[in-house]
């Protein structure tokens, strides 16, 4: 009887462990970054003499399971006049950009940057992740590349309308790092679209999928993991990462991969990429303010 109700026991302290764990992630996955569009209006957190950048998306942009390119961004001495807005939500699409804007135009920013649709195209490329996403399924149409293009414009079209900014969109990042995957080949007219999006409304298209390609054929690296089992390594990744500490780069490296964390999420590496392209875009338009 003693050994039943030991069982027993251990039983539901697993139980109540996992339930923890669970909890745990599930709450630091939702805590918004301190710089978000919402805490900058209600606390007046505008700074005198730096100009505002803004940066919209998903999980990339977020940064909390995905390297945070926008600190990054925030950091570095070419960017000490600029002040910036994180307005990255995990899991969103273009269509949840869409139906959050308006904080973001309240802020009245000087340049905007955005980063979204690798959660629209997952609905294809990988489907377990879309079975997951509650955003994905609380979307009125069924999301393909036509929806993806159709709120993409309405983004940039309202932005244009509503603000005197100057807007960069940054090109999706590769998924997974076999560059021949259909996956990327996905990815890739997601990218066209975004490239198409841009020259229609004479906005800024910011190559980091280039970018990242290119530092995987620097490696010889263009047939490397593919997303093949990205939802258990995201997975374990959220924990490793939120309840043991695990950094980002150490799960990266772990799960084979040299610029993502599972297939999906950006490491050191492709997130200073991005702070990158950012940097750039900022500079040009320096540039084009003196000339």
């Amino acid at each position: 009887m003693e050994l039943l109700f030991g069982s027993i026991l251990v039983l539901l302290l697993f139980a109540a462990a996992s339930l923890s764990l669970y909890y745990q992630r599930k709450s630091k996955l939702k805590h918004l970054p301190a710089n978000n569009p919402q805490t900058f209006l209600e606390k007046g957190q505008r700074q005198e003499g730096k100009k505002l950048v803004a940066v919209i998306g998903g999980d990339a942009v977020h940064g909390n399971i995905s390297y945070n390119f926008v600190d990054d961004a925030a950091r570095r001495r070419s960017c000490k006049d600029y002040q910036f807005i994180n307005a990255g939500v995990n899991g969103s699409t273009a269509y949840d950009v869409l139906q959050r804007l308006d904080s973001v135009i309240a802020c009245q920013p000087d340049f905007i940057v955005i980063l979204v649709g690798l959660n629209d195209a997952s609905a294809k490329i990988a489907p377990e992740f879309a079975r997951k996403n509650i955003k994905l399924a609380e979307q009125l149409e069924k999301p393909s590349l036509l929806v993806y293009e159709k709120n993409l414009g309405l983004i940039v079209a309202r932005l244009k309308a509503e603000t005197q900014a100057k807007i960069g969109l940054l090109s999706l990042p590769v998924a997974g790092e076999n560059l021949f995957s259909k996956a990327n080949k996905e990815i890739d007219q997601y990218n066209e679209v975004i490239k198409k999006i841009a020259e229609v409304n004479n906005v800024s298209y910011l190559p980091f999928n280039e970018k990242l390609k290119a530092y995987l054929k620097g490696k010889g690296q263009i047939r490397g993991r593919s997303l093949k089992n990205s939802m258990k390594l995201y997975e374990k990744a959220v924990t490793d990462h939120f309840v043991y500490g695990y950094s980002l780069d150490r799960i990266s490296a772990r799960n084979g991969y040299l610029l993502l964390t599972d297939g999906i999420h950006l490491n050191s590496t492709a997130g200073m990429m991005a702070a990158h392209q950012i940097e750039l875009f900022l500079k040009k338009n320096e540039l084009k303010a003196i000339q």
